[in-house]
């Protein structure tokens, strides 16, 4: 089962997100935008799982989000990934009480090394990903259009994490959320 932890997002947010992709349909036809309901904030991408090791990952999700607070995220303006060259991903970075997100994900990458998940070796960029760059023949005005975007910063409160299946398919991955846990930490 291929799976990962997330953080939801309020509808809010995502229609701020759509409000942004639409100001960047000129580019539809070399960027596959995500749908509202396959955004979400990634704390930890597990891959392919042991359907025997399902229940272990629900009860470590379990553990961080007992460990974790609840916080404030915004959304905040768009970007590219990488930050030079050819654009493969367009995002919008999160801020707000981004050391209690760093402390769930910093929590979640310890429990889950304990279940035997490679830690990951980048740095840590809370971002949304709103956007897979199928190629990006532009010539530069991709990322120049999404650097200049400044969409409303939207704001939500979050208190539960999820550990979500992921099953791709032709039209995009579909998701499903197979276990919720309240944060419960405190700051």
């Amino acid at each position: 089962m291929r799976l990962f932890l997330a953080f939801e997002l309020s509808e809010r947010v995502k229609e701020g997100l759509q409000v942004a992709q639409r100001r960047l349909a000129e580019f539809d036809r070399c960027v596959r935008w995500l749908r509202p309901e396959q955004m979400h904030l990634t704390v930890k991408f597990l891959g392919e799982v042991p359907d025997s090791e399902v229940e272990a990952v629900c009860a470590a999700a379990g553990e961080v989000a007992a460990g974790s607070a609840p916080f404030t995220m915004e959304t905040a303006g768009f970007g590219c990934f990488p930050p030079r060259g050819r654009v493969r991903i367009v995002h919008a970075p999160v801020v707000g009480e981004t050391r209690r997100l760093e402390r769930s994900r910093d929590l979640c990458e310890e429990v889950l090394a304990g279940l035997g998940f490679a830690r990951e070796e980048r740095a840590f960029s809370p971002h949304l990903t709103v956007g897979r760059v199928k190629e990006d023949r532009t010539n530069g005005r991709l990322r120049q259009a999404v650097e200049t975007i400044r969409p409303q910063r939207v704001s939500q409160d979050v208190g539960e994490l999820f550990v979500v299946q992921s099953v791709l398919s032709r039209g995009g991955a579909e998701y499903a959320n197979i276990a919720r846990h309240k944060l419960c930490g405190t700051a």
